[in-house]
C-alpha cells in the first residue's frame, strides 16, 4: 500500500482496528515518537539543567584546586620566611631588657654620665605605659656638661645593646660653658604573659 492508496481510504480513528497494516504502523510509530520525546524532553531538560549546574561547579572546583595548589606550592617558602621572621623576633625580643636588667641599665647610664664627665642631676623611672605586646618604660634623665660632653653621652646610650629611645630633650644654660640637658629616655619590656 503506499501513501496514494492510504489517502484514498477513508481512516475513521474510531474504528481502527479495521486500518491496513502499514497505516497501523505508521500510527504507532508516530504515537510512540510521541510519547518519546515528550519523556526525553522532560528527562533531558532536567538532566540538562544538572549538567549546566555541574559545569558551573566544576569551574568554581577548579578555580579553588588551582589557588590552593598554587598555596600549596608556596608553603615550603612560607615556612621558610616565618622561621626567619620568627628568628627576628627572637632578636629583636633579646634587645628588650628583661626584668633583672632594667635596673642595671640605670647603673649603666650613671656610670655612662660619670664616664662622659658629666654631673647626673637627676635619673629616675616614670609611670610604666602598658600595651598589648609591651610595657614603656620612660625614664627622666637631667645632665650638665659641656656640649661635647652630652653629645659622647648621647651616642653612648643610642649604642647599647638593649634598646634605649631618647624621645624628647631640652637644653639649657648652666653656667658659662655649661649646657644643662632633660631628656626623656624610653625602653620596652616584652609581656610574656600575654604571649601564652
Amino acid at each position: 500500500m503506499n501513501w496514494q492508496q492510504l489517502n484514498e481510504l477513508e481512516l475513521d480513528f474510531d474504528n481502527i482496528g479495521q486500518w491496513p497494516r502499514s497505516g497501523k504502523a505508521i500510527v504507532v510509530a508516530l504515537v510512540c515518537a510521541l510519547l518519546a520525546g515528550a519523556i526525553g524532553y522532560f528527562l533531558i531538560t532536567d538532566s540538562l539543567a544538572r549538567l549546566d549546574t555541574s559545569k558551573a561547579q566544576e569551574v568554581q572546583l577548579k578555580a579553588i584546586f588551582e589557588e590552593k595548589a598554587q598555596l600549596a606550592g608556596g608553603l615550603p617558602g612560607s615556612k621558610l620566611q616565618l622561621a626567619e621572621q620568627q628568628a627576628e623576633l627572637n632578636a629583636q625580643l633579646r634587645k628588650l631588657p628583661n626584668t633583672l636588667e632594667i635596673a642595671g641599665l640605670l647603673d649603666d647610664i650613671s656610670f655612662m654620665a660619670a664616664d662622659n664627665g658629666l654631673r647626673l642631676e637627676r635619673i629616675n623611672w616614670e609611670a610604666e605605659k602598658p600595651s598589648e605586646f609591651y610595657t614603656e618604660l620612660p625614664m627622666r634623665i637631667i645632665v650638665s656638661g659641656d656640649y661635647h660632653q652630652l653629645g659622647h653621652f648621647v651616642a653612648d646610650v643610642a649604642a647599647l645593646p638593649r634598646i634605649v629611645i631618647i624621645d624628647s630633650f631640652s637644653l639649657s644654660r648652666a653656667g658659662a660653658d655649661q649646657l644643662s640637658m632633660s631628656m626623656l629616655a624610653k625602653t620596652y619590656k616584652y609581656n610574656e604573659q600575654e604571649e601564652k
